[in-house]
C-alpha cells in the first residue's frame, strides 16, 4: 500500500511539474505579460533579467521564462512618503540604482543582499538636484535633472554637465547625443526638428518623418553586439495622430531594422521604453482590463525592416 502511495504520489509530482512547465511558456515577447502594481520605472540587466518597479516599493524580476520573483526595496527614513519615492532606475548584474525628484542622491540597492539602501549624495555649485531620469555608463552614471540639464556622474558622485540639450544616453564611446531643438516661426507655429547631433555639433543621425512631424526623438542608446544605435521617434499629422518606430542605425547613418510600437500608456512614468542589452526593445503600458492597478510589460525584436504603423 505504501509502495502505490509512494507512487502515485510521484506521479502527481511529475504531473504538477509538467503543467508548470507548461505555464511558463509566457515568456516576455511581444505579447506582453501582466505585472502586478503601478508601474514607476522598467530596467534590463546584462545577464538577461528585467526589472519593473512598483509604487509600492517592489522590484520586480522577470526571468526569461516569464518567471516574477519579488524583492522588497527598503525604504529608507529620510523619504517621507511615496509621493516623492524613485521616479527612474537603472540595473546591473549586481545593483539597483534609483533617483527621486526630492532627494540629490543616488539610491544603490545591492541585488543579493537587498535590505538596505547605500546613498551617494550629488550637488552641483554646491546646490542640490532634483533627479528626474537615471542611467548606468561604463564608470558612473547619467542623470538628467527637473532643469532637462544632463549630468555625467563618475562612481565618487562627482559631477560633469554635459552640453545643451544632451541626451540621457551616452554614446558608444560615452560621448552626449545632442538633439535638435524645435523652433517657433515668427507666425507662432513650430518646426519640429528631426536631426541628431554629436559633441561637434556634426550631424549624427536624420529621422525620416515622410508625410508627418517628428514631436520627439529620443536615444535609446548603443548595442555593442551589432554594432547598432537605437532611436525612438514620435511623429505625428496632429495630436490624436501619433506613431511610435524605433530605428536601429548603423554607424554610416542608415537605418537597417524598425519597427512601428504602441505609443506610451501609462501615466507618471519617465521612461517607459528602453534598450534591453541583447538589442531588443522592453516597454510597458497600461492594461487595459485594470489599468489602474496592473500593466502590461512586453519586449520587441528589432530584426528586419518594417512600415511605420500607428501605434
Amino acid at each position: 500500500m505504501k509502495k502505490l502511495l509512494l507512487t502515485a504520489l510521484i506521479g502527481i509530482m511529475f504531473s504538477s511539474n509538467s503543467l508548470f512547465a507548461g505555464n511558463s511558456n509566457n515568456a516576455l515577447n511581444e505579447t506582453g505579460i501582466n505585472i502586478n502594481g503601478v508601474c514607476k520605472a522598467i530596467s534590463s540587466s546584462p545577464d538577461g533579467y528585467v526589472y519593473v518597479l512598483t509604487r509600492d516599493k517592489k522590484l520586480i524580476r522577470i526571468d526569461s521564462d516569464g518567471t516574477q520573483t519579488e524583492i522588497i526595496v527598503p525604504l529608507k527614513k529620510e523619504i517621507k512618503s511615496e509621493n516623492d519615492y524613485f521616479c527612474d532606475m537603472v540595473v546591473d548584474t549586481k545593483s539597483a540604482y534609483f533617483c527621486a525628484y526630492s532627494y540629490s542622491s543616488i539610491f544603490v540597492l545591492d541585488l543579493n543582499n537587498p535590505k538596505e539602501l547605500k546613498t551617494i549624495k550629488l550637488s552641483y555649485d554646491n546646490k542640490p538636484l532634483n533627479p528626474m531620469t537615471i542611467s548606468k555608463t561604463k564608470n558612473g552614471w547619467s542623470l538628467k535633472d527637473f532643469e532637462f540639464r544632463t549630468f555625467k556622474i563618475d562612481n565618487s558622485g562627482n559631477l560633469c554637465l554635459q552640453p545643451k540639450f544632451s541626451e540621457l544616453i551616452l554614446d558608444n564611446n560615452g560621448k552626449p547625443v545632442i538633439m535638435e531643438q524645435p523652433k517657433v516661426n515668427p507666425d507662432g507655429t513650430t518646426i519640429f526638428p528631426n536631426k541628431v547631433f554629436d559633441e561637434n555639433n556634426k550631424e549624427k543621425w536624420v529621422a525620416p518623418t515622410q508625410q508627418n512631424q517628428a514631436t520627439s526623438i529620443e536615444y535609446l542608446g548603443y548595442n555593442s553586439n551589432r554594432k547598432l544605435d537605437f532611436y525612438l521617434v514620435s511623429t505625428s499629422m496632429g495630436e490624436l495622430d501619433v506613431e511610435t518606430t524605433v530605428y536601429a542605425v548603423d554607424k554610416n547613418k542608415e537605418i537597417v531594422a524598425s519597427k512601428a510600437i504602441p505609443s506610451c500608456s501609462l501615466d507618471f512614468i519617465m521612461r517607459y521604453c528602453k534598450l534591453a542589452s541583447d538589442g531588443s526593445i522592453i516597454a510597458i503600458y497600461a492594461s487595459q482590463d485594470n489599468p489602474d492597478e496592473k500593466a502590461v510589460l512586453k519586449r520587441f525584436e528589432i530584426t528586419n525592416n518594417e512600415p511605420s504603423q500607428k501605434g
